[in-house]
């Protein structure tokens, strides 16, 4: 094993919810190189990688002054990279800037690369050219499942979505329904508002706890933040505990019966298969969950925008014995997408 990978990304950060789980799929992936660099865009104050992982950051800024600086750095350190090492592939992970700048210097010494990209995507403008170009340039495109891409490239496969499933699986015994989760960043995309609104009209509200875990990422994110608590300040069994270190979740989720995913099709959130594997009911709308369920646990679970309080005052009339056993069945179902197993399909990719 004398291979050589470059990994682009955007951050390395073993605190941050939404990034954490990229060192894990950075360590299992080094395990078949001899050496991995990884290019990212910021650094938090605590990860751990494996001995044969190298490590260079931009650490990006917001304000566009900066970021025009921290463009030319960019391009400059993946020229570098790129001409002192005999990379055998290159792998950008959510990065589509990052891989277009790469994938100029890398035509050169004709090094393949793969694209990882899950979302629904930008609908216009700049980032949608940088994305569509992007994928339109890579020898490979993977994604977590077959909506979560946005183009209709022939290229693209999914392949799961890699959680750490080891560290989030525990059997359930016993459930009472009364203490939910909104395990989401805190965006208008996921429909936050609208989940506990619906919440408020179950029959069993008042004896509810809902916590809502999850951070912003942009101003935009901010502002409905603070919208949200504003408007639910005055119930006192809605709470919102913010970003909490990704490492503290499966310990968090004890506390949790059910988690609510109110985000559309092409969204096919890690939180899902996370708490999936806690052992914790999932109402979804996205019909790539449908796999984790039993028709009849589907037409409980799965909700549209305006019908998930009947949901949630349905399920709890259900069977619990039956409610176990979907649970158990779930969980198993979830060990598809943990990231032994997607790290296996991207190597496979890799050696094509």
């Amino acid at each position: 094993m004398n291979k050589k990978l470059l990994i682009l990304n955007l951050g390395v950060d073993s605190e941050n919810t939404s990034l954490a789980f990229t060192q894990k799929w950075i360590n299992e992936i080094s395990l078949n190189f001899s050496s991995v660099d990884v290019l990212t865009m910021r650094v938090g104050s605590k990860y751990q990688l494996n001995d044969n992982v190298n490590l260079f950051f931009i650490n990006e800024e917001n304000s566009n002054y900066k970021k025009f600086y921290q463009l030319k750095k960019l391009f400059r350190l993946t020229k570098k990279l790129i001409n002192e090492n005999n990379y055998s592939h290159c792998f950008a992970h959510m990065a589509p800037l990052q891989h277009l700048i790469a994938k100029y210097y890398l035509l050169r010494r004709n090094i393949k690369t793969t694209l990882w990209f899950t979302h629904t995507g930008p609908k216009f403008g700049i980032k949608w050219l940088i994305l569509w170009f992007s994928a339109l340039f890579a020898n490979n495109v993977v994604t977590a499942s077959k909506h979560s891409f946005p183009f209709k490239f022939k290229k693209v496969k999914s392949i799961g979505h890699g959680i750490n499933y080891d560290i989030f699986f525990k059997k359930r015994d016993n459930f009472q329904l009364r203490n939910i989760l909104i395990l989401s960043r805190v965006s208008k995309s996921k429909n936050i508002e609208n989940t506990i609104d619906n919440i408020t009209k179950c029959r069993n509200f008042k004896n509810f706890n809902i916590d809502v875990i999850g951070g912003t990422l942009n101003s935009d994110d901010e502002d409905y933040f603070n919208d949200l608590l504003l408007k639910y300040k005055n119930f006192k069994n809605i709470n919102f505990l913010g970003k909490q270190p990704h490492e503290k979740l499966p310990g968090m989720l004890d506390n949790y019966d059910i988690n609510i995913n109110n985000a559309e099709k092409g969204f096919f959130d890690k939180a899902v298969l996370e708490t999936c594997a806690a052992g914790l009911i999932n109402f979804y709308r996205s019909d790539d969950f449908d796999f984790l369920y039993s028709i009849d646990f589907q037409n409980i679970l799965k909700f549209k925008k305006n019908n998930l309080y009947k949901k949630i005052d349905e399920l709890n009339s259900y069977d619990k014995i039956e409610i176990a056993k979907n649970i158990e069945k779930a969980q198993e179902k979830t060990k598809i997408h943990s990231t032994k197993n997607v790290v296996k399909n991207l190597i496979e990719i890799f050696n094509q």
